[in-house]
């Protein structure tokens, strides 16, 4: 188990103009966003309580479902980077079917929306209206746009429903 400690932070690396976290001299985490997509620290920022908690209740979600440790690893920290440093999105709900009696969504819970299947999301936050999710698989939209596992999409709640029951999990 990966347990945050304060040594972890998150840095720019210039040479490869991405957001990088330093977990130890043997290990470091690249965020899977482009540069362009981000607030980037100007300087080292350390990995704070809130990120810890946030990855916490990420790795818990996401024990739930069919993923991998190692993929629950990846989206955990991903999402705690989208939280951190992710610029606004544009909404994307005409990717995805309106689902009827839709309860409410809660950050950093599972959910599914409907393309050309169920798909699964994690939920990053939530608002009375729209919800800022990710993909945790690879995808084909309703108009049959292909979307990339860790995508971030900002969707009318309407969109979403949280997990009705937990995945099997795939044996290795």
């Amino acid at each position: 188990m990966l347990s945050p400690t304060e040594r972890w932070s998150w840095y720019h690396c210039a040479e490869r103009n991405q957001l990088v976290l330093d977990i130890n001299a043997e290990l470091a985490f690249p965020v899977p966003f482009a540069a362009h997509q981000l607030h980037l620290p100007k300087a080292a920022q350390a990995f704070t309580m809130q990120d810890a908690e946030h990855y916490w209740l990420a790795l818990e979600s996401l024990a739930d479902t069919c993923l991998h440790h190692e993929q629950q690893l990846y989206f955990a920290l991903t999402a705690v980077a989208a939280l951190n440093f992710m610029r606004p999105q544009g909404h994307k709900s005409w990717y995805f079917a309106d689902i009827a009696n839709s309860k409410p969504l809660h950050a950093l819970q599972t959910a599914e929306l409907v393309g050309q299947q169920l798909i699964k999301v994690l939920i990053l936050q939530t608002d009375t209206d729209c919800a800022e999710c990710m993909l945790l698989s690879d995808v084909t939209s309703l108009t049959g746009k292909q979307l990339a596992a860790g995508t971030v999409l900002r969707l009318l709640n309407s969109r979403l429903r949280p997990s009705i029951q937990p995945l099997l999990r795939k044996s290795a």
